[in-house]
């Protein structure tokens, strides 16, 4: 009995074996593979080669195909994604692929949307503009692996911008009114295609139908230090033609109204001179609040409305207005446009009134 059992257990051990050798072989075969997936409508189709050249064969032959070593790392994509800049530099923006043109420049850490990829140039897409870009340190991202997008909402009658990108432009901020209702999400740099936007593209050189005393008392309304200063805005628009809601406005999103280090020290309402390298240590400081409401009135029309950077009188976006300079916040002109809504719907919408 015993030699029996010696002899039905070998094959049952060599069976063993040769399952165990075959399932090494599949697994050790898998981790060879490469794969290729291809994005297309938001579906996703992905197919595995044994060969790396096959592979990029196939990738090279389709939009929108990225190529994942067997480790799950890119190693090339065609197609469109997203595209990051440098997080310690400020990124120009080109008219033209050859960079001979300046048209703009964002903050580093922006998330531009990528729309093709030369030898030797990236055209991209931010707020409003479709620009060129050096490739140079620029982190390139294929749709394959991109999870979290930008995208404009409407909440009850109020549109609001979510952006992705670095701690200091990342958020959720509110940019105006509209009629339409909708419960979509909109994938979008042009913000004029979800509203009209009304606030960001209505030039400043207009008066204001506020008074002292409303501004005022919106100031007290929100405990802003500025509280008792509404007369140095509404002197800045008689003598400069600048809309006093709209340097409100400014002063509240660069200043937090007043309450930020730089507003309480040096009286600097504005940002000025405060660069993205130093903005505390380099930001001017001015005697009074009125002498910096009187800089940025002055800045504006002689600069922005007319003058150098006249790109449009109105906050605008990184395509047309105030933004393409002022800024290297490619939303700054949305931020601004949002805040003259808050202030001005708390106040009783007679701006918006006065645009339309």
């Amino acid at each position: 009995m015993k030699r029996k059992k010696k002899r039905t257990i070998w094959p049952m051990i060599a069976t063993l074996a040769l399952a165990i050798a075959a399932f090494l072989w599949i697994q050790t075969g898998r981790e060879d593979t490469y794969t290729v997936e291809t994005v297309t409508n938001g579906d996703r189709v992905t197919r595995s080669f044994e060969s790396l050249a096959e592979a990029k064969r196939y990738m090279a032959a389709g939009n929108n195909r990225t190529l994942f070593s067997p480790s799950g790392e890119v190693l090339d994509f065609t197609g469109t994604g997203v595209v990051v800049t440098p997080s310690d530099a400020i990124t120009n923006l080109y008219e033209d692929q050859s960079f001979k043109k300046r048209q703009s420049y964002v903050a580093g850490g922006t998330r531009l949307q990528l729309l093709e990829r030369g030898e030797d140039h990236l055209k991209v897409r931010i707020s409003g503009a479709d620009v060129y870009v050096k490739p140079d340190q620029m982190a390139l991202f294929p749709e394959a692996v991109v999870e979290r997008r930008g995208y404009y909402e409407i909440r009850d009658g109020d549109v609001y911008h979510s952006v992705e990108a670095n701690a200091n432009l990342a958020g959720t901020f509110l940019v105006g009114p509209t009629e339409k209702r909708s419960n979509d999400r909109f994938y979008t740099e042009r913000v004029r295609d979800v509203f009209d936007s009304p606030y960001q593209f209505a030039s400043i050189r207009s008066s204001s139908p506020y008074s002292v005393k409303a501004f005022d008392q919106y100031l007290q309304s929100i405990d802003s230090p500025l509280a008792g200063e509404g007369d140095a805005f509404k002197r800045a628009e008689e003598t400069y033609g600048i809309n006093a809601l709209f340097l409100l406005a400014v002063a509240g999103h660069e200043s937090r109204f007043g309450t930020s280090d730089i507003a309480r020290e040096k009286r600097n309402l504005f940002g000025f001179r405060a660069t993205d390298d130093d903005p505390s240590g380099n930001a001017t400081t001015f005697e009074t609040v009125e002498a910096s409401v009187d800089a940025a009135a002055e800045l504006f029309a002689t600069k922005y409305v007319k003058g150098p950077y006249a790109r449009g009188d109105y906050p605008g976006n990184k395509q047309e207005g105030i933004n393409i300079f002022y800024a290297s916040d490619p939303y700054w002109g949305e931020k601004v446009a949002g805040t003259m809504y808050a202030i001005d719907r708390k106040l009783g919408l007679e701006q918006l009134k006065q645009m339309k």
